[in-house]
């Protein structure tokens, strides 16, 4: 999972933008999120919101954040693997007007399988950490990025994200909720209020070129924090767009 800490290249460069027609009817929205399955991003076409949604991983864990080696671009540019086929991908689009959106921000949740064989990331990754296997319809948090110009919408896209997410876990009732996160990424989600628990020790882990820490987020008492509200708003059904920050508002400093 990625804060988007290390500045190897800009939020301009890192953001792809693309034509598309999430914000057809809704042409005075600033911001989106949209939900996929793993069909949609594993069959995506070229120029897409999907596309570009697997663009902007790339950009940011190999060229921004030099998480991975470039041998992991694929040709088209994008960054795709195993775990995309068991994952829900949320999505974060910014209104250009004119059928232009930009892409910057985005989330997966990978799910635990019925296959008892079939482990999150992070059992491999922090082995020592699970006595038990975790159980089945866990989900991990993963591809967490955030990057925006303008850290007002990045805080409220973050918000977004992780309610969105929380929403889909209570909805589709999913297990507990891991992830394997950077410590500053920690001190982020902890200013938010976020009840996490850490289950595994900062260390160099696996494919990751820095430090990584396991966590498990209390989904119950979350919901609590975050309200019914909050999460009836958040609740986006995969395939379909929930849409925030008029642009009259935006433009006058308001979301």
């Amino acid at each position: 999972m990625s804060a988007v800490s290390n500045k190897f290249i800009s939020h301009e460069e890192a953001v792809p933008l693309v034509s598309g027609d999430v914000f057809s009817d809704h042409e005075d929205d600033r911001f989106a999120i949209g939900v996929f399955n793993s069909n949609d991003i594993m069959s995506y076409k070229p120029d897409t919101k999907e596309q570009a949604y697997l663009k902007l991983r790339a950009n940011v864990y190999i060229d921004r954040n030099k998480i991975f080696d470039n041998n992991v671009r694929r040709i088209d540019g994008t960054e795709l693997d195993e775990n995309d086929e068991r994952s829900t991908h949320f999505v974060v689009f910014e209104n250009l007007r004119m059928g232009r959106v930009a892409v910057f921000a985005c989330m997966r949740l990978i799910q635990k399988s019925f296959d008892m064989n079939d482990e999150l990331p992070i059992e491999n990754l922090f082995p020592d950490s699970f006595i038990e296997p975790a159980p089945q319809d866990s989900i991990e948090v993963s591809r967490f990025i955030v990057c925006h110009e303008k850290s007002k919408y990045s805080t409220v896209a973050k918000l977004k994200l992780i309610t969105a997410g929380l929403a889909h876990a209570i909805e589709n009732d999913l297990g507990p909720i891991f992830g394997v996160i950077e410590p500053d990424l920690k001190k982020v989600l902890l200013r938010m209020s976020m009840p996490i628990e850490e289950i595994a020790k900062p260390q160099i882990v696996g494919e990751y070129t820095d430090e990584n820490l396991g966590i498990e987020i209390n989904k119950e008492i979350y919901s609590q924090h975050l309200g019914k509200e909050a999460l009836k708003n958040m609740t986006v059904p995969v395939g379909s767009f929930g849409y925030w920050g008029k642009m009259l508002e935006v433009d006058d400093g308001k979301i």
